[in-house]
């Protein structure tokens, strides 16, 4: 089935507590940051604030070792229980990163979610035989079609049309999403579509990862997909469900 090409919004604490429904019209995606998030705040508001918003999630946790952001709250299974069990459903996601054994959210491949396999790399690219590896070495899921976004940070921009191109090769068996962090990656945020990568990420308030821009600056950059009614009016393909 083909896919448009969604715009995921990262969010903190500090980013949703006054957000309304007006504010995220043209996003398809709600990216919840739980690592900018405060446990009191995790425990007594979020469910009903995500609620009230009324949009598909993704619930992200990053440790600090793999975020650029400074702040940073430590969290615990216990933690995110609630969250697993009030949205587990295939219309929101969690974020399971690639190159880790272990994960805050616990027997992730049993629920309904729909995942996303993460790997991050903030000094340097990766090939294609790497995230091919990755990719087959990867859990299966309950939801049997899961995402794969490789985001890493280039030296130029003939490494950013070199891992672009990779991703638009692999998206040709797997729902793929490229990010390439950085300035020299800004092309890869706004024209990914291009290479068949499925979702792009934008951020609501302070950029969560370097290179990130608002949604604002994306619809100036690409008008194309705001025409009309309904947001991205690309499509992209995505790797249909196996039988």
């Amino acid at each position: 089935m083909p896919e448009k090409y969604k715009i995921i919004a990262s969010v903190g604490e500090d980013d949703i507590r006054n957000l309304q429904k007006k504010d995220i019209k043209d996003i398809d995606v709600l990216e919840i940051r739980l690592d900018l998030f405060s446990r009191n705040y995790i425990q007594k508001e979020i469910k009903k604030k995500i609620k009230s918003l009324a949009i598909p999630a993704l619930f992200t946790y990053r440790r600090a070792e793999d975020s650029s952001m400074k702040s940073y709250v430590k969290l615990f299974p216990e933690d995110v229980e609630g969250i697993l069990q009030d949205f587990n459903d295939n219309s929101n996601y969690l974020d399971i990163e690639l190159n880790r054994e272990d994960s805050i959210f616990t027997d992730y491949h049993q629920l309904n979610f729909r995942i996303i396999y993460s790997y991050h790399s903030f000094k340097k690219i990766i090939s294609a035989k790497e995230m091919k590896d990755f990719i087959e070495n990867s859990k299966q899921v309950k939801k049997k079609n899961p995402v794969y976004k490789f985001a890493i940070t280039p030296e130029d921009i003939e490494e950013t049309a070199e891992f672009m191109n990779d991703i638009k090769s692999l998206a040709k068996s797997n729902t793929m999403i490229g990010i390439c962090m950085g300035e020299s990656g800004i092309l890869s945020r706004v024209f990914g579509d291009y290479f068949k990568s499925s979702y792009t990420y934008m951020t609501i308030g302070e950029a969560k990862a370097p290179g990130q821009i608002s949604i604002d600056t994306f619809k100036k950059l690409r008008a194309d997909l705001f025409k009309g009614t309904g947001k991205g009016k690309v499509e992209v393909e995505e790797t249909p469900e196996p039988e």
